[in-house]
C-alpha cells in the first residue's frame, strides 16, 4: 500500500510542475506540415528533433484553437459562394484538401498520443523501480513522510534536492513524467479540436456538394429549355426572314418622296418630332438589329426616332410595337404614328414603320437578319414607301406618344 501511495502521489504532485512556454515562431510550420509531420511520427527522436516537434505540437494546437473562427469564415464562404457551377466546384475542390490535410494532422495526434502514453507508463515504471529501492534503503517511512509534508509543490522540490541519496536522475525522472504528462493533455486537447473542425469541413462540403448537384440539375433543365426555345426561336427568325425578303422584293426600291405633316389629334406635337427625326436618317443603311444613328433595322429605327423626340419606352421588335401603346383605326393616323405588318396566315407582325402623313410611311427596308448594312445599293435603306405598296398585308395602328 505504501509503495502505491508514494508512486501516486509522486506522479500527481510532478503534474504541477511549470513549463516554459516553447517559441512557436521559431519555425514556419505552416509551408511544409507534411514534412514535420512524418518527422515528428518517428518513435526515436534527437533532442534536436524533439525540441523542433515540441515546437510543432504547439504550432498545431494553436492553429486548431481557432475553431469557432474557421467555422465561421467556411459557413460564410458557402453563403457568399455565388451559384455557379464552376466556383462551387472550385470551393469543394478546396475544401477537400483541407479535409486531406486535416486528416493528417489527426492520424499524427493519435499516434503522437499512443508514443507519449507509452512513454509515460515505461517513465512511471522506472520511478516505481527507484522508489522501492529507496524504500528498502531506509526501512521506514521516514522520507516519505519528510518529503510529502511539504506544503506546497516547489517547497516538495526543495525538499527533494536536500536528500543526498535521491540522485539528478530521479529528479530528471520526475521533470520528464510531469512534461510528458502535459503534453499529453495538450494533445488530447488538439486532437479534440481538430475532429471538430473536420466534421465542420465535412459538412461544408456536402453542403457544397448539394448545391453543385442541384446546381448541375438545374443547368439540365435550362439546357433543355433552351435548345426547345432555340428550335422554336429558329423556326420564328426563318418566318421573320422570309416575310422581309418578300417585302423587300416587293417594295419599290427607291425612296417615294413626301414631307411631314403634322396632325391634330392629341399630342401632335410630339409625333410630328417622332416623324421628322425619322426623315432626318433617309438613305441611312438597313443592319438586322441596329438601333442608330448610323445604321438602323424597321424597329430600332421606330425606337430611336421616339427616344430622341423624348418618347419613353424600351427597345421592342416589330411584333411587340404591333401591340404596345394605344390602337389607332387607319382614318386617325397621323404623323408619328407606327403601322406594323404581317403576312396573310401568320400572328407575328414582321416590319414596322412610322407614318408621316399623305399615306406615305418612313422605314428601314431589309431582308432580316441575312442583312447586315452590306446592301444599300440595292434599296436596303431607309426610305419613304406609300402605303398603298403595303396592299397585301395585314396592318395594325399604334401610337407609342
Amino acid at each position: 500500500m505504501k509503495k502505491t501511495f508514494i508512486t501516486s502521489l509522486v506522479i500527481c504532485t510532478s503534474l504541477s510542475l511549470v513549463i516554459r512556454p516553447v517559441d512557436v515562431q521559431a519555425i514556419d510550420f505552416s509551408k511544409d506540415e507534411d514534412r514535420y509531420i512524418k518527422l515528428c511520427s518517428s518513435s526515436r527522436l534527437t533532442r534536436s528533433n524533439q525540441k523542433v516537434c515540441k515546437q510543432f505540437n504547439s504550432y498545431l494546437k494553436k492553429k486548431n484553437s481557432q475553431l469557432k473562427k474557421d467555422i465561421k469564415e467556411t459557413k460564410s464562404e458557402i453563403i457568399d459562394t455565388s451559384d455557379d457551377i464552376s466556383e462551387v466546384t472550385k470551393k469543394i475542390s478546396t475544401l477537400n484538401a483541407k479535409i486531406k490535410t486535416k486528416e493528417k494532422e489527426i492520424n499524427y495526434l493519435l499516434n503522437s498520443i499512443t508514443n507519449i502514453e507509452k512513454d509515460i507508463e515505461k517513465k512511471e515504471e522506472k520511478m516505481r523501480e527507484r522508489l522501492y529501492v529507496m524504500q528498502s534503503y531506509y526501512n521506514s517511512n521516514t522520507l516519505v513522510d519528510f518529503l510529502f509534508g511539504a506544503s506546497n509543490f516547489t517547497d516538495f522540490f526543495s525538499r527533494l534536492n536536500s536528500v543526498n541519496d535521491i540522485t539528478s536522475y530521479e529528479k530528471e525522472l520526475v521533470e520528464a513524467l510531469s512534461n510528458q504528462k502535459n503534453e499529453l493533455t495538450k494533445q488530447k486537447s488538439t486532437l479534440t479540436n481538430a475532429k471538430a473542425a473536420l466534421q465542420s469541413q465535412k459538412n461544408s462540403a456536402a453542403a457544397l456538394q448539394k448545391r453543385l448537384i442541384a446546381l448541375q440539375e438545374k443547368q439540365k433543365r435550362e439546357l433543355a429549355l433552351d435548345q426547345k426555345e432555340l428550335s422554336k426561336n429558329a423556326k420564328a427568325q426563318k418566318e421573320i426572314d422570309d416575310a422581309l425578303t418578300e417585302m423587300a422584293n416587293s417594295l419599290p426600291k427607291d425612296d417615294s418622296g413626301g414631307d411631314v405633316i403634322k396632325g391634330n389629334s392629341g399630342d401632335a406635337e410630339t409625333g410630328y418630332k417622332v416623324a421628322n427625326f425619322a426623315v432626318s436618317k433617309l438613305g441611312s443603311p438597313y443592319s438586322w438589329g441596329a438601333t442608330g444613328p448610323n445604321l438602323f433595322d424597321c424597329s430600332g429605327l421606330v425606337y430611336w426616332a421616339h427616344k430622341k423626340a423624348g418618347v419613353r419606352g424600351g427597345r421592342l421588335t416589330a411584333n411587340g410595337y404591333a401591340r404596345s401603346g394605344k390602337a389607332i383605326s387607319a382614318s386617325e393616323l397621323q404623323a408619328g404614328d407606327i403601322v406594323a405588318f404581317r403576312r396573310s396566315g401568320s400572328s407575328r407582325y414582321h416590319h414596322i414603320g412610322i407614318y408621316i402623313g399623305g399615306g406615305i410611311i418612313v422605314h428601314a427596308s431589309g431582308e432580316g437578319s441575312t442583312c447586315h448594312g452590306n446592301h444599300a445599293s440595292i434599296g436596303h435603306v431607309v426610305k419613304r414607301t406609300p402605303l398603298s405598296s403595303f396592299s397585301k398585308y395585314k396592318k395594325a395602328y399604334r401610337r407609342l406618344y
